[in-house]
């Protein structure tokens, strides 16, 4: 009996195909839709995740806080700003960890009549390891540099591209110096008289060095707002040494072996440093970890609006399946009396209209897992274009995904095909039967 019903439902269908289509097509947007949505965003999470794993992982950032004019009144005389020295005092007092001390300057570095002006940064040997950033040619900055001062240079791809075009730049001599620095000293000096000693602390080194290119780091192209294959690298001695005039440094980068134990050391070292530095609570120390966290916490509320809005769709072709069946109902109201005048029961003719709303759904959702799919692969494609530098952005398709809108799509069938059959069961034989 219940194949006869089955059997019925699809010759009823197939005879309107024109109908049974458009009447799939809410369904079809809906389940593709859900689909596609949460396919782009899972790409985007594993693009951006990835996006900053490449550039190391299990890393602290300590940076100088900005004081509040009521802070630097209680603290004035006081220690508050980020030194070398902390670096050192935190690898001898945290053996475990590996510390980088990161500052730059904005200058220019030239090699006969090419130049190129961008920001130089001096750092450590540790800072390579750390954010997976590693020479393709040469080597980068040792331990040796940053005992001896050194004047060595690792260049970016694209810099020594633009200072050497395709010869090899190891063992070549470069010139670097900061941008305007004569003309700011000058007039300093003119203003101030003598400067303070405080104030020669802060001064930049006037000057115009040489420097031995000693590697050239592998392509990275850009991420997190840089531009990494611009990148030129000195020692951070010799930065401080020769450029900054001070022992004042920008900012630690700092790995901890077990991601586990993030929050524990950054807060064992934000005690740490607050009492190198006197008790000023100066510095604050930014966690890979919350970053991903935020992360997270931003795509799930693109995968709730997103997911809502697909959601509607399907619930706009739930309401589109019982208008159309409630027009079938009324088409067939002369078959259903007839039917029921020869021995059919209520809930035969209910159970065989939801068969028919049940069996739209399933065609429609199937239609739609197949359209979602190729949908989510080709959006993916087209962000990963627009992005910069092409990006990595893909579709990640999740099975669970597909089981929730295929299982929503059928179930919005029976709930809204359910209407229409309880109506075509209670219609009255006899005046189905008059019924023109």
């Amino acid at each position: 009996m219940l194949l006869a019903i089955i059997h019925d439902a699809f010759k009823n269908l197939s005879g309107n195909l024109l109908r049974s289509g458009l009447t799939m097509l809410g369904v079809i947007i809906g389940v593709a839709s859900v689909i596609a949505m949460i396919a782009i965003v899972e790409g985007g999470q594993v693009s951006l995740v990835n996006s900053i794993e490449r550039l190391g992982t299990n890393l602290l950032f300590v940076w100088k806080k900005r004081l509040t004019v009521e802070e630097r009144r209680l603290y004035a005389g006081r220690w508050t700003k980020l030194k070398y020295a902390d670096a050192l005092a935190i690898r001898q007092k945290f053996p475990e960890l590996t510390v980088a001390p990161v500052d730059y300057f904005d200058g220019q570095i030239k090699a006969g009549k090419r130049d190129f002006s961008g920001r130089i940064y001096g750092t450590s040997p540790e800072y390579s390891e750390m954010r997976n950033f590693f020479p393709a040619k040469g080597r980068f900055i040792t331990t040796v540099d940053i005992q001896e001062w050194q004047r060595s240079v690792v260049l970016g791809s694209t810099i020594a591209e633009v200072l050497f075009g395709i010869e090899s730049p190891i063992g070549k001599e470069v010139k670097i110096f900061l941008h305007g620095r004569n003309k700011k000293r000058d007039n300093s000096t003119k203003k101030n008289g003598n400067s303070t000693k405080e104030g020669k602390k802060e001064q930049p080194r006037v000057g115009e060095y040489r420097f031995v290119v000693v590697g050239v780091m592998e392509t990275k192209g850009e991420s997190q707002g840089k531009d990494w294959d611009e990148m030129i690298f000195i020692p951070s001695t010799t930065m401080i040494r020769y450029f900054l005039g001070t022992d004042r440094i920008g900012n630690l980068v700092i790995h901890v072996p077990d991601r586990n134990r993030m929050d524990e050391f950054s807060k064992k070292l934000n005690q740490f440093l607050v009492q190198r530095h006197d008790g000023v609570d100066d510095l604050r120390i930014h966690n890979q970890g919350e970053f991903l966290k935020t992360v997270e916490q931003t795509l799930w509320t693109f995968r709730i609006v997103l997911g809502g809005i697909a959601f509607v769709a399907l619930l706009v072709g739930g309401v589109g399946i019982m208008n159309i069946m409630l027009v079938t109902v009324t088409e067939r109201t002369r078959e259903i009396g007839l039917r029921m005048a020869i021995g059919a029961r209520r809930q035969d003719i209910l159970l065989q209209f939801l068969i028919e709303s049940t069996t739209i759904s399933i065609i429609g959702g199937g239609l739609g897992i197949i359209l979602g799919i190729v949908s989510a692969y080709g959006f993916g494609n087209l962000v990963a274009q627009a992005l910069p530098g092409g990006g990595d952005w893909g579709a990640v398709i999740e099975p669970p995904a597909i089981l929730i809108a295929f299982t929503f799509a059928v179930g919005v069938g029976i709930l809204f095909g359910l209407f229409p059959a309880i109506k075509a069961s209670k219609l009255d034989p006899a005046e189905a039967l008059r019924y023109q």
